[in-house]
């Protein structure tokens, strides 16, 4: 707790691997008995992160692209993340509610793990109970895609984050907010996460964007990469190794089995 407060930090935090995907092992810790049982399920030798908790459940991962020449920035992709939840009726138990949906019934073995506590009891009518804390496509969070709702505003105050960042030109930032006209104008948002060269433009997990529409946006996202590597090459900076990528890959693959289920 006195690392907590040394950092500024308070409970509850969110609790996240250092190296990971898809929201593994990312965890909700609201009190003291939740860090000590998070630190002690963490898989010796990997480092996680605290966060401060962000109370607001608006989330929107924001693709960011600067290709070589270019004097600004783009946002070349906004996906917009809305958590899984069921609706009570004064009847039915949350088992019930879970299994009974046509969405949450498909990931029941994750939801009946995480609410063991609250499977017998029966939400009032009109009730919502959130199903998953991280928002992930794997733990039924809906993507939806949100790209057409770029403003100026809002890519002018994510070029000037990302120039902030030394030479970060390709990534996407995983950001709450409360209210989305408040991130339309660059503002009353923050980041939770800064994905950079592994980074996906989400936006393709839509059901409604069609495989040949999602291999194209997937095909032009790698060609700017590949063309900024090339630049950063021609510049001076030298490419990491084939054996230092795999030793990562290889320790990213072990890590993640062993980390605790993801709330």
């Amino acid at each position: 707790m006195a690392a907590l407060a040394a950092a500024g930090l308070s409970l509850p935090v969110v609790a996240k691997p250092d190296l990971g995907c898809r929201g593994a092992g990312v965890r909700l810790v609201r009190s003291v008995a939740d860090l000590q049982a998070c630190l002690q399920a963490f898989p010796h030798g990997a480092r996680l992160l605290l966060q401060r908790l962000m109370p607001f459940e608006g989330e929107a991962g924001i693709f960011y692209c600067r290709r070589p020449g270019e004097a600004r920035g783009r946002i070349v992709s906004i996906t917009l993340k809305y958590f899984p939840q069921v609706t009570g009726d004064g009847r039915h138990t949350l088992r019930q509610l879970i299994l009974d949906d046509p969405r949450a019934g498909k990931l029941s073995h994750l939801y009946l793990k995480r609410h063991t506590a609250r499977l017998d009891e029966v939400p009032a009518p009109g009730q919502a109970a959130g199903l998953a804390f991280a928002g992930s496509h794997s733990r039924g969070a809906i993507f939806r895609n949100g790209t057409h709702l770029v403003t100026p505003e809002m890519e002018a105050c994510f070029d000037d984050i990302a120039r902030r960042l030394p030479e970060f030109h390709f990534g996407r930032f995983d950001v709450r907010f409360e209210d989305f006209a408040d991130l339309q104008a660059g503002h009353g948002f923050t980041i939770v996460e800064v994905n950079g060269a592994g980074a996906e433009s989400t936006h393709i997990r839509d059901r409604r964007t069609g495989l040949l529409q999602a291999w194209r946006d997937l095909m032009r996202q790698y060609c700017w990469l590949f063309e900024i590597g090339h630049a950063n090459r021609a510049r001076g900076f030298k490419a990491m190794s084939l054996t230092d990528f795999m030793r990562d890959h290889r320790r990213e693959k072990l890590l993640t089995p062993l980390y605790p289920a993801t709330d």
